[in-house]
């Protein structure tokens, strides 16, 4: 029996939610799939009416009794956005109120509920269902969606009031945690959730209480994040110490936010933590980054062990004040050199914190480049003073840039300062001229080109000094390119040989002091390290020259490669011949150095094929014939939870092995490690093991690590975390940490 009863749909529209409709599909949202139980609703969700503006009605049996409509034996109520099915339904038409009994189910465009009581009447414009001992689910975000117990519900088109309810984000009937509290409100439009005299439990077992409880429903939001649990060892100390971290995030605004955290350490007392940040400004365009500001502090008022103040500050900012200009700056301290070693408890490897300010202009069109920088450093951990730029200028122009004979212009002045009083210090300022041109010569390519480079060093405890070099050189390039094919992808073929022709003039540099050089050799030699033509980084020393490169690139590139795709495969060569054999010298106080009339030869080769990928280099010794030096890394890594990483490392007189990798055991349970040790001496540098589950509503994650303290001993530390699905997700210093321990590993639970 069907009768179109305009007045009731009147009564419906106004439960009309914010929800523009709904989608059910699992496959937005795979990876909680693979993870999940089919994905159920405590009934099966109806089909809205398409009569717009009518009302569909069945059941067995219908009356009117004075002011009432009467409906019985397998009533169901449809119109266009709301359901409603019973034994028994009574419908009085002067106050619009309704009242079903007997196997009720409910549905609007976000929940469902089932009672065998459900009541609505208008209150105030607004039209309010209650329901008593019902079930409910918020179906309207699929899998995401909560559900639960109440003994009373009361739905608006804008709240949810429960009493004496529970509330999950686990599937229906398969509540692994939930929320058990005296009364919950969900208020749709302001997107948040409160619970009063809330428990969370965990699998029936109490865990947390709250007086009063607030969440996020859906996004980012406010509220609790997951708290994060370790255990670790202090040196000299036999007994384990344990270390419990409570952050709180406020979401202040879509632009900016704040996180504070409490960390009791059981050996040290409490750390203070705070962590701001903002969104200046949107980033101008695709070839820049939003402008962020952020400051992180740290602050633990009385060390139990030590009696001191320890403490970290972390302030960054990265600013366009227009698209050609930028304002980075940084400022990062610690309170004393052994803050992340007792502290922290990460980052021990660090040996110096930088700050900085840095002003650039960037005019692309004109070619030209504009910077000031001035630096300033902290030694932590073990490591050693080094030289600082306290204030560097730089400029960058080239002229003709369209034409056959571009000038380049560079200029970079620079003042070094040292800790160590005895070092030298000074301004280095650095001038340099190059001009090339290519020739009118279809194939090969040749390319002449010529510079002169001016450098004065006015220097405090020594006499100014002064330093021009001439250069020349010249590049024959014999490159094509074809069409082709390999590994069954089509690809373009590039091969590459390269004469070069390098040519400086010899220069004593030795009492020249050395700010920022270092020798490009004195690991494994490389391919870009021999093509470069210039063996010292910095600018403290410049080799002579008179040399002869020969090298050999072959490439196979996806024809559809995206710029940050790897090359299917590619393959390098080179070698230099010297008519010198003296180099200038990177030694203190020493002009020249001994040489062959060659280079070793560097050689690498580069494969990469869906998830597999190979890296090799070495550095092969002629008059030995013998390898010297190898790097070789092997990877396979279809995601961050299923791969294995390994390289072997010989630089002549240490060894390295790296191992990393996941593999899940189940669909929610994987393991993940990590190893770096030398093992030319033994000792372990760092070691990462753990286990983690994951589920569509928690996860648990285990790891530990061990650490080399540089003092002929280990560092060992536990951390573990619980997180529950939409309460609160963290990022915290356990999952920093096993992602610094572990490259190409996501540790972020889902």
């Amino acid at each position: 029996m069907k009768k179109n009863l305009i007045f009731i749909v009147l009564f419906f529209s106004h439960f009309s939610s914010l929800a523009n409709g709904v989608n059910l599909s699992c496959a937005l949202d795979q990876n909680l799939c693979d993870r999940c139980p089919e994905y159920q609703t405590i009934f099966p969700v109806k089909k809205f009416s398409e009569n717009t503006g009518s009302l569909d009605i069945e059941a067995d049996q219908s009356e009117i009794i004075e002011d009432k409509y009467l409906l019985s034996g397998n009533v169901e109520v449809n119109s266009q956005n709301l359901f409603l099915s019973a034994n028994d339904v009574e419908v009085s038409s002067t106050d619009s109120s309704i009242l079903a009994t007997g196997d009720v189910k409910f549905q609007d465009e976000s929940y469902l509920i089932t009672s065998d009581y459900l009541s609505a009447a208008r209150e105030e414009d607004n039209l309010v269902a209650t329901a008593t001992n019902a079930n409910y689910q918020d179906y309207s975000v699929g899998l995401s969606g909560a559900n639960g117990y109440t003994e009373i519900i009361e739905k608006t088109p804008t709240t949810v009031l429960l009493t004496n309810s529970t509330y999950s984000l686990c599937p229906v009937d398969q509540n692994d945690w939930l929320i058990d509290a005296d009364q919950i409100e969900l208020n749709l439009e302001k997107n948040r959730g409160v619970a009063d005299n809330a428990t969370v439990k965990f699998y029936g077992v109490p865990i947390f209480y709250t007086p009063k409880y607030s969440w996020v429903l859906s996004g980012r939001g406010s509220g609790f994040l997951t708290p994060d649990y370790s255990t670790y060892n202090e040196t000299g100390r036999s007994e384990d110490s344990y270390s419990l971290r409570v952050p709180y995030y406020f979401n202040l605004a879509p632009d900016r936010d704040l996180l504070l955290a409490l960390t009791y350490m059981s050996s040290r007392r409490f750390i203070y933590e705070g962590k701001y940040r903002q969104l200046i400004a949107p980033r101008i365009s695709q070839d820049h980054e939003d402008s962020i500001y952020s400051i992180e502090a740290k602050y633990l008022p009385e060390d139990k062990i030590t009696g001191l103040k320890r403490w970290l500050v972390n302030f960054s900012e990265e600013l366009d004040l227009s698209e050609k200009v930028h304002l980075s700056a940084n400022y990062y301290r610690v309170s004393d050199s052994k803050y992340f070693e007792e502290i922290a408890r990460t980052n021990t490897d660090v040996k110096t914190l930088k700050s900085y300010i840095k002003y650039s202009y960037n005019d692309e069109d004109e070619n030209l480049s504009l910077s000031l920088l001035s630096e300033a450093e902290q030694v932590v951990n073990a490591g050693t003073p080094e030289y600082i730029k306290a204030l560097e200028g730089s400029a960058s122009k080239t002229l003709n840039s369209d034409g056959k004979m571009p000038v380049q212009l560079d200029l970079v002045s620079t003042r070094f300062t040292h800790e160590t009083s005895s070092k030298e210090s000074g301004t280095r300022t650095h001038g340099n001229v190059g001009i090339s041109r290519k020739l009118s010569i279809q194939y090969p390519t040749v390319t002449p080109r010529a510079s002169v480079a001016i450098t004065n060093y006015s220097l405090k405890n020594n006499p100014n000094i002064n330093r021009t070099i001439f250069g020349s050189g010249l590049d024959i390039d014999f490159t094509t390119i074809k069409n082709s094919s390999l590994f069954g992808f089509k690809a373009i073929h590039q091969i590459s040989p390269i004469i070069t022709y390098n040519y400086r003039a010899k220069k004593v540099q030795g009492n020249i002091p050395l700010f920022d050089s270092t020798d490009k050799y004195d690991d494994i030699i490389s391919f870009s390290d021999l093509t470069s033509g210039e063996r010292y980084t910095g600018l403290d020393r410049i080799t002579n020259a008179n040399d002869i490169t020969l090298s050999l690139e072959s490439t196979y590139r996806k024809i559809n490669a995206l710029e940050d795709d790897k090359d299917l495969l590619s393959m390098k060569i080179a070698q230099t011949y010297f008519t010198d054999d003296e180099v200038v010298s990177n030694t203190s106080n020493t002009n020249y150095e001994t040489r062959k009339s060659y280079s070793d030869i560097a050689a690498s080769i580069d494969m990469a094929v869906n998830d597999f990928s190979i890296s090799s280099a070495v550095q092969f010794n002629p008059d030995k014939s013998k390898i010297v030096k190898k790097e070789n890394t092997i990877t396979y890594s279809p995601s961050s939870r299923i791969f294995v990483s390994m390289s072997f490392i010989d630089e002549g007189s240490k060894e390295t092995e790296k191992f990393y990798g996941a593999y899940p055991i189940t669909d929610s349970v994987h393991v993940f490690g990590g190893l770096d040790k030398t093992t030319s001496t033994g000792i372990t540098n760092a070691e990462t093991t753990g286990i983690a589950y994951e589920s569509c509503c928690w996860a648990f994650r285990l790891a530990h690590f061990k650490d080399d303290n540089s003092s002929g001993g280990y560092n060992y530390s536990t951390g573990m975390e619980l997180v529950l699905t939409g309460l609160g997700s963290t990022s915290s210093p356990l999952r920093d940490k096993i992602e610094n321990k572990i490259p190409g590993y996501s540790a972020k639970l889902r």
